[in-house]
């Protein structure tokens, strides 16, 4: 499972919302959390609403120091079209937290390569598979993941964890 010849997740290429290919090393220098979601998960705006002040903090006018990476992926519930997030983040302004990316699958044969090196290198206690919306990788700010964490984690661990990375 995983590319092992990536060291970091700058190694990867995803295609963003709007079809274009990103090269993750844009994020180079800023630790990076990525997660899965769906808003059709009855916790989207909990979860979003709990990262808005994390992100306010930490990527803002004066600093850049955090990202976030939001993949959308329906493994978990209903499927749901491009115009249907863009719709959701709309609607909800506030809860944009980062860069929104196209659909992914998190685990089986469709499983994206940066998803498989994430799995590889934070396994969880799942034996490697994300089994929720929501499973949050950190990155520290050469790229590395170097936590894994699960939908329920109060954001002053978060937070915490954030600082410690951005220290």
């Amino acid at each position: 499972m995983g590319d092992t010849k990536a060291k970091s997740i700058y190694d990867f290429t995803v295609t963003n919302l709007n079809g274009n290919d990103v090269n993750l090393s844009v994020y180079k220098g800023t630790v990076c959390l990525i997660l899965n979601f769906s808003t059709r998960d009855p916790t989207c705006e909990k979860v979003f609403s709990m990262l808005a002040p994390l992100y306010k903090k930490f990527h803002n006018e004066t600093k850049q120091d955090l990202n976030i990476l939001l993949f959308p992926s329906f493994q978990f519930g209903a499927k749901e079209s491009t115009s249907d997030i863009l719709s959701f983040f709309e609607k909800n302004n506030e809860l944009l937290v980062g860069d929104v990316f196209a659909e992914i699958e998190v685990n089986g044969s469709k499983c994206i390569d940066l998803y498989k090196f994430l799995k590889q290198k934070k396994p969880g206690n799942c034996g490697g598979f994300i089994n929720s919306n929501f499973t949050i990788f950190l990155t520290d700010r050469n790229g590395i993941p170097v936590e894994r964490l699960g939908a329920s984690v109060h954001p002053y661990l978060i937070e915490e964890l954030i600082e410690q990375y951005c220290g």
